[in-house]
């Protein structure tokens, strides 16, 4: 059930009870090799209407929210290698689900006549088990007897989600903003507390602004050792005007960590950067409009203040009088120290060593206006004394065969030759495993490889009249990573890599296809029924192999197994005034 009222002319409350999910579109899924996680556009409708107040200070990430469980005691479900006392025991985790059910969800905002925006923000998720498969087996003389039972495991147990927010405005276009957030889950499972303190003052005239914010965090995994964390940002720029421009500076100590409700996929980090620009503000010969900006930032680590590195770039960007669209960028990086590749956090010491590298793109859009339009980018980025190059392209024509009918195709394909990046660490466990690697332990592992992507994409909509339409939704992703039997270990000291023996597999295969179809029905005001089919694959990584031609990697791909959801839902809008009325 969902519910809007008004509470007053300027305050809504929206609440829904044990929402479903369930025909909200795909993700973009890709493979992911990178340090960071993947992050997702919310599609899911109750956290994209009504919530700008809590999106202040970018610490609120929906997504957490019914996404997967955090499994934080995984380490604890005893796995021995070896036999001690006659007794080995193993876990394995045989079924954990992909995601936390929510059970309710409540919003309350709006903003009084004197300026102040006021904001809640609460939802509840409920316990999640894993099922875990415990094998236990004892010597008993010449025999090995096994005892294997399943148990039920929490992975995410009973959790509040909320946000307090107070945004006052004032001097027509400045604000002043306080936001907290927290999440406090079940038992011993770690809780998370925010908050931030935002400004934004502008000139009466909105010509020059002075931005910035201070946030802290605190985890509390151990309750009698809170790990507290922080974070500042400040800006002076000018706004309005042929001329712009913005210089600032912010840092987040090594202990800043928004990741329970919000994202961020680094800390310890401290950067000055500031831009230029200049834009045409009134058409002017060929041109509607166009915009040329200079940026730059300056990057450090926060602790213990080591130089990272220094990015500069230069882009250009116009409208025609023919609505043409067309831009481009011209950016280039200095040899940069990257502390997070290595998986070895950023106050190890350890980073690995990027090229200097200089990046050059272009894109353009034609006039939407005509029947065909057609949207294209390209890129290509060169490195400094290293064998690696990127480059890649876009297209994507769009028809509109009618006022009732149009489709959109996409193609995006991308290529990295020669690239480096981490593979894995050498441990005690890896050793024993396989005694050859004992050279290699404690070495951190580096690979060569390449790695090709190609995206297609195609979005079509059919409008039946103003009250039904029908839209297809189609994407593959398919990405391989062979590697070239080429692996190094990454020198602690200096970032290099220096040439081992390392042997191993680590190619991939990664493939996400997924279709939807989807029909609505509006058959009363704010009532809906809905069909909705989805055809979805998601092989594992080594289902062929990573140097195979697209036709054959397609035929191979559709005999993997093939999940087919289709679902029915009734939405039906009850008016409470008309039911009061005949009350």
């Amino acid at each position: 059930m969902d519910v809007k009222y008004g509470i007053t002319e300027n305050f809504t409350l929206d609440a829904t009870l044990i929402p479903d999910f369930s025909q909200v579109g795909f993700d973009n899924v890709t493979l992911n090799l990178g340090p960071f996680e993947q992050q997702f556009t919310e599609q899911r409708q109750f956290f994209t209407e009504g919530t700008d107040l809590f999106t202040k200070g970018n610490l609120f990430y929906s997504r957490r929210i019914g996404g997967r469980p955090i499994d934080q005691f995984f380490d604890e479900r005893k796995d021995d290698d070896e036999f001690t006392d006659g007794k080995k025991v193993n876990n394995e985790v045989i079924d954990i689900p992909d995601k936390v059910q929510m059970l309710n969800a409540i919003k309350i905002s709006g903003r009084t006549k004197g300026g102040l925006g006021v904001g809640f923000f609460n939802a509840i998720t409920e316990k999640t088990e894993a099922t875990v498969e415990r094998t236990e087996q004892t010597i008993n003389g010449l025999d090995t007897i096994s005892n294997v039972s399943t148990y039920k495991t929490t992975v995410n147990p009973f959790s509040n989600y909320n946000i307090m927010v107070l945004d006052q405005q004032f001097n027509q276009n400045s604000s002043v903003t306080l936001i907290n957030t927290n999440v406090t889950r079940d038992g011993r499972f770690r809780d998370a507390n925010v908050t931030g303190l935002l400004w934004h003052v502008e000139d009466k005239e909105s010509r020059y602004n002075v931005d910035g914010s201070f946030k802290m965090s605190t985890i509390s995994d151990d309750e009698d050792n809170p790990n507290t964390g922080y974070t500042f940002d400040t800006s002076i720029g000018k706004q309005s005007g042929n001329w712009r421009g913005e210089i600032g500076y912010n840092f987040e100590n090594k202990d800043y960590n928004p990741n329970d409700m919000g994202i961020l996929f680094s800390n310890n980090e401290q950067v000055i950067y500031g831009f230029i620009g200049y834009q045409l503000l009134k058409p002017k010969g060929l041109f509607n409009n166009y915009r040329v900006n200079i940026f730059y930032d300056v990057n450090f680590l926060h602790n213990p203040g080591t130089y990272v590195g220094t990015n500069a770039s230069l882009s250009f960007g116009a409208d025609t009088k023919e609505r043409f669209s067309f831009g481009g960028n011209l950016n280039y990086s200095t040899e940069r120290k990257d502390f997070f590749e290595p998986r070895q956090g950023t106050t190890s010491g350890v980073y690995f060593n990027r090229p200097e590298r200089l990046n050059v793109n272009h894109w353009g859009s034609t006039d939407y206006r005509k029947k065909f339009a057609i949207d294209y980018d390209w890129y290509y980025i060169f490195y400094k004394n290293n064998p690696k190059e990127d480059y890649g392209f876009r297209i994507s024509p769009r028809y509109r065969f009618t006022n009732k009918f149009s489709l959109i195709y996409g193609f995006r394909y991308g290529k990295t030759n020669n690239g480096q990046g981490y593979v894995t660490k050498i441990d005690e466990d890896d050793v024993e495993e396989k005694p050859s690697l004992a050279p290699l332990k404690d070495h951190i592992i580096f690979g060569q490889r390449d790695w090709a992507t190609y995206d297609n994409s195609l979005t079509g909509k059919y409008t039946f009249s103003t009250k039904s339409a029908a839209s297809l939704s189609f994407r593959h992703n398919w990405s391989k990573v062979p590697y070239q039997e080429k692996y190094f270990s990454l020198n602690e000291d200096n970032g290099e890599l220096t040439s081992n023996n390392y042997q191993g597999e680590h190619d991939k295969n990664f493939n996400s296809w997924n279709l939807d179809l989807n029909y609505q029905w509006q058959f009363a005001p704010g009532s809906q029924l809905i069909f909705f089919y989805r055809n979805s694959i998601r092989p594992d990584h080594d289902f062929a192999p990573a140097n195979i031609e697209f036709k054959n990697n397609i035929s191979k791909l559709f005999d993997q197994s093939m999940q087919h959801r289709f679902s029915v839902r009734l939405v039906y809008f009850i008016d409470y005034n008309n039911i009061k009325s005949i009350i």
